[in-house]
């Protein structure tokens, strides 16, 4: 079988595992300071403050903010969910826009669109390794520079737009660190910010609101979104591992690109002048018989994921309106296997296959 991913671990992942694990470091120690002050500055951000997975990071990143209760948080609808939990579960309203159809990015003029005096703040995604128009998003903020830009770049660590990485965009900025992540640890999720009054509100929230330890005392009744060292020294040890790994991510993208160039009923992947796509996922779009192309990867053992549901057609979610290119790119979309170890011979197999059906 062909796994959609397989993790690969360095040798300096398992290097600092060891040296926590023989101080007995366990839960604190020193890579957590190291591993957050590394990465704030690989992402050109003065604080960054670790919790437990990335769903955990937006919802933290929202309840720093102290956005105005009932307020209102632009979202693109073709993204992960953990975005709209982490709005409504701060107690806000999401107001869904659509993406753009070729990068499946958020669209800034849709977002324009339904901007309103109640819009307090906009969640951009840098979606399957591309990050967000910065143009465009700046024209944006000029136009409402009271709207706070939350970046949620979990799919795109090491991604860049000229000399600008993935995760200084945002007022604040989020990160995922699961096992298919770039940057990962197994589990875990960061938020960065070069607000220190921010940084402190984060450091808060995510330790049960402790006042005072030694006397257990809390500013309110929170939660614990720790994050141990030993997730912090892999993350470490990967952080220092990642052009390898973008690398590979590279190599195996434009393997499938040459494999399927001229191909119209095939939409690949873009990386347009000036971005650096670091391909979290090769998404591409099947626009003829899909159908028989899934089919015909799951005959063969290929795994593969299709893009994300859209956030307003969830069946919990009603509303009724219609985003044209979030829902085409769900229907059409597919992510293929990407990983560190995926072979040629592999990424042939599966591009013939999939060439074979349309």
């Amino acid at each position: 079988m062909i796994p959609i991913f397989k993790p690969s671990i360095s040798d300096k992942s398992k290097l600092y595992v060891s040296q926590a694990m023989e101080a007995n470091d366990i839960s604190q120690g020193p890579f957590i300071e190291k591993f957050e002050t590394t990465f704030a500055q690989y992402c050109n951000k003065d604080f960054g403050v670790t919790c437990s997975n990335g769903t955990v990071a937006l919802y933290m990143a929202i309840k720093a903010l102290d956005l105005p209760i009932n307020s209102e948080v632009i979202v693109p609808s073709m993204t992960i969910i953990s975005c709209l939990t982490a709005i409504i579960e701060n107690g806000l309203k999401p107001i869904f826009c659509d993406i753009d159809e070729f990068t499946y990015n958020i669209d800034f003029k849709s977002a324009q669109s339904k901007t309103t005096a109640n819009t307090s703040a906009i969640i951009v995604v840098n979606t399957y390794g591309l990050m967000v128009d910065v143009p465009k998003l700046n024209k944006f903020r000029l136009l409402n520079p009271h709207i706070k830009v939350i970046e949620d770049a979990s799919e795109s660590h090491g991604a860049f737009f000229k000399q600008i990485p993935a995760g200084s965009l945002g007022d604040i900025s989020t990160f995922s660190f699961y096992t298919n992540k770039i940057v990962s640890m197994g589990e875990g999720g960061i938020v960065l910010t070069n607000d220190e009054s921010v940084k402190d509100n984060l450091l808060n929230i995510k330790n049960l609101g402790f006042i005072d330890r030694k006397k257990y005392i809390n500013s309110h009744a929170g939660f614990n979104f720790r994050l141990s060292n030993i997730h912090c020294a892999v993350g470490l040890g990967e952080l220092e591992n990642i052009e390898n790994t973008i690398y590979h991510r590279k190599r195996v993208a434009y393997r499938y690109n040459t494999n399927f160039v001229d191909i119209p009923e095939i939409q690949p992947p873009l990386e347009p002048t000036d971005y650096s796509n670091v391909y979290w996922y090769y998404a591409v779009k099947i626009k003829s018989n899909q159908k028989k192309v899934l089919k015909k990867l799951t005959e063969n053992q290929i795994d593969y994921r299709h893009f994300f549901y859209p956030l307003h057609k969830q069946p919990f979610i009603q509303n009724k309106e219609t985003l044209i290119n979030s829902e085409d790119c769900f229907d059409l979309g597919i992510l293929l296997p990407t990983f560190n170890d995926l072979s040629g011979v592999e990424i042939d197999k599966i591009s013939n296959i999939i060439k074979q059906q349309i």
